[in-house]
């Protein structure tokens, strides 16, 4: 719990309309992870694993601010194991692993700041939403720390090295408009609209084809680490798996209704 404001350290609302929401709720301090966040998370995660897949995943911090990363001001340490020290940590590359291993599209919605494990947390997300206020950061040498939670995997593969290099070792703190220059975050939106933004892509994601938005999700985890034969393999795969089902017909039968009320709407004009 958050001590001071008793309340779980994370949240997991389970819209109606299948979206999934994470708030990591320590607003008190700059949402910070802790033991009991990650353990939390776990949990949500269990449950988002073990149901019917979502619609789709939000992360996003409470009262505007995704995190400031790991909390230095409690104990990072578990247990008596030989990197009983960096406990915390593991329990969060867990995490990190988890969530760009689930079935199901995941956009991190970015308000104020997301630096340290939480901006790994971010990129491990299919998309990340900052708003125009936010920033971004990997301050882990001026504390002593090596980049954790994947941080220089993420930056390297995305930047290469030696723009990774600048980041991690000048320890500086990017915006919105140079993340999104780098290509580190898909969209730059007004503050405060974060989530709202990520609501609506996950309301319109698929048309309702939920079978073709699961399979291109694991179509696009399985790019990262399969050359182009392997891929097109894979896409035969799934290609039947889709032609098969019930959702190509139906989606085919949109796409006729609309041409049709297109060319009966032309016809009128």
């Amino acid at each position: 719990m958050d001590e001071a404001a008793g309340a779980p350290e994370l949240l997991l609302d389970m819209r109606d309309d299948g979206i999934a929401i994470i708030t990591l709720n320590r607003p008190r301090a700059k949402n910070t992870v802790s033991f009991t966040m990650w353990a939390q998370f776990s949990a949500a995660l269990d449950r988002l694993e073990n149901d019917t897949p979502a619609r789709m995943l939000i992360l996003c911090g409470a009262e505007d601010y995704f995190s400031n990363g790991g909390d230095v001001k409690l104990p990072p340490a578990r247990g008596e194991g030989a990197l009983a020290l960096a406990a915390r940590l593991e329990m969060g590359q867990r995490i990190i692993r988890r969530i760009m291993a689930l079935p199901i599209p995941s956009v991190a919605a970015v308000e104020g700041g997301a630096f340290g494990v939480s901006w790994s947390l971010a990129m491990a997300c299919d998309m990340i939403f900052a708003a125009d206020n936010a920033k971004f950061g990997a301050p882990f040498l001026e504390f002593g720390l090596v980049p954790d939670g994947g941080a220089a995997w993420f930056l390297t593969r995305q930047l290469g090295r030696a723009r990774a290099a600048d980041i991690i070792f000048s320890g500086r703190t990017l915006d919105a408009g140079e993340a999104l220059a780098l290509g580190l975050v898909s969209r730059v939106v007004p503050a405060g609209s974060a989530v709202d933004t990520a609501l609506a892509l996950g309301a319109s994601i698929g048309d309702g084809n939920a079978h073709a938005v699961e399979l291109t999700k694991r179509l696009l985890a399985q790019a990262e680490s399969s050359d182009l034969s392997a891929a097109h393999a894979l896409e035969l795969v799934y290609c039947h798996v889709c032609q098969a089902g019930a959702e190509v017909p139906r989606a085919r039968e949109k796409f006729k209704a609309r041409a049709a009320a297109r060319a009966a709407a032309k016809a009128k004009g």
